[in-house]
């Protein structure tokens, strides 16, 4: 066989094996995602370390939302989580919740396990965040692309956390939830450095 025939088949074979490598990832990965959340929801304690409510006056596109939300208003959040699901991933990772929306990871910790999130949530008449961060259940979810996660999704995530019995938060602070407590700025542009300010606070 010649140089440049045996060349050919060298790349062909690589070419091949690279193909099967990806196949062999995206089976392993798809299986471990599940559609369904019934295999096991991570239980790791969750404490709320900070939480101030948020509204600004131009409504941002909620991303980590597969229906892509308007959303104006809601809870920026101070998180201490088991620092295995805080840890970035490349792939599905274990969705974060706070009541019955997914929550925006703000930063991602290699240690130390702290989350800075926003939860966009609606405005009451009365101006408030309509979000009770006293009963609304906070939890870690099966795995998927938190962009790929609609209303079904988290009403089939919910009923698995409460099956479970997880999603009790604990606080270490007195809540400030009152309209004197709010956030307000311009943009969500204008709420990031509130957010940069609360990582440099407690995820160090």
């Amino acid at each position: 066989m010649s140089k440049k025939a045996l060349l050919g088949l060298a790349l062909t074979l690589l070419v091949a094996a690279g193909v099967l490598i990806e196949r062999g990832i995206a089976s392993r990965q798809e299986r471990a995602r599940s559609s369904d959340p019934q295999g096991g929801l991570p239980s790791g304690a969750i404490e709320i370390l900070d939480a101030r409510p948020f509204a600004v006056d131009e409504p941002f596109v909620h991303e980590w939302r597969a229906e892509k939300p308007l959303m104006s208003a809601g809870y920026l959040l101070a998180l201490q989580v088991d620092p295995d699901l805080a840890r970035p991933r490349q792939t599905y990772e274990p969705v974060l919740y706070v009541g019955e929306q997914t929550a925006e990871r703000c930063n991602a910790p290699e240690v130390g396990g702290v989350l800075v999130v926003v939860v966009p949530a609606p405005l009451d008449a009365a101006g408030r965040v309509a979000l009770d961060l006293d009963t609304a259940p906070i939890w870690f979810g099966s795995l998927e692309l938190p962009e790929r996660v609609d209303a079904a999704r988290i009403t089939r995530e919910l009923a698995a956390a409460r099956a479970a019995g997880i999603g009790a938060a604990r606080r270490r602070v007195e809540l400030r939830t009152g309209a004197e407590d709010t956030i307000h700025a311009p943009t969500r542009w204008e709420l990031q450095s509130y957010v940069d300010d609360w990582i440099a606070r407690y995820a160090r």
